[in-house]
């Protein structure tokens, strides 16, 4: 009984029940379930990331909002949420969603975490990106950028202040391989290599 155009809304509504970040979903996620849906044995698998993909892009063209829950908040406690990658900010959103109170801080000057400084634009253009970042910002969630843990304020400070502190730094740390001349000039780890990239710095 919906028109296209309230299946899509519908649709858009009920992925970002779950996942703020449809648009970037879309782009970046390497859908290893599609190698093992039950649709091939049938003719092909879902394509999983193609329908985020067309789920997210539908809301940003269309500027859907995200909303609050109904019947919830607002509440009192305050909540510091540290690193304003995807794990910082999906849980910013279900939190502010809920009626909490939320900052969030982050050690760079932009948010995203590794959805910006690990995947270069032409992968995940940053214009996609900071629309679903905005949508969760736009619930009410306060943004700290350039505040590092340790230098700008602490982990003490925060539980003093707030009622209550979730962690999600992300993984900007590379790997090595543990061989000699590793650790020499000119030599980077993939994520070393691929945060200076993305940042614009000189590689």
């Amino acid at each position: 009984g919906l028109t296209l155009d309230q299946a899509y809304d519908k649709a858009w509504e009920i992925e970002v029940e779950t996942n703020p970040f449809p648009g970037v979903m879309g782009r970046v996620c390497p859908h290893p379930c599609e190698g093992v849906c039950n649709r091939n044995h049938k003719d092909s698998p879902v394509a999983i990331n193609s329908v985020e993909r067309s789920i997210g892009d539908w809301g940003m063209e269309r500027d859907l909002k995200l909303t609050k829950l109904d019947g919830v908040g607002p509440y009192d406690e305050k909540i510091a949420v540290i690193g304003a990658g995807p794990s910082g900010l999906s849980c910013a959103y279900q939190l502010a969603r809920r009626g909490y109170k939320v900052t969030v801080f982050d050690a760079y000057d932009k948010p995203g975490g590794m959805l910006r400084y690990g995947i270069p634009d032409y992968r995940l253009p940053r214009d996609v990106l900071d629309k679903e970042i905005q949508r969760v910002l736009d619930l009410g969630v306060e943004l700290k950028t350039n505040t590092s843990i340790g230098k700008e304020t602490t982990l003490d400070d925060l539980r003093k202040e707030y009622d209550a502190v979730f962690v999600g730094i992300g993984a900007h740390k590379g790997k090595t391989m543990g061989i000699p001349g590793e650790d020499g000039p000119g030599v980077y780890t993939g994520t070393e290599f691929l945060n200076k990239a993305n940042s614009g710095g000189d590689v």
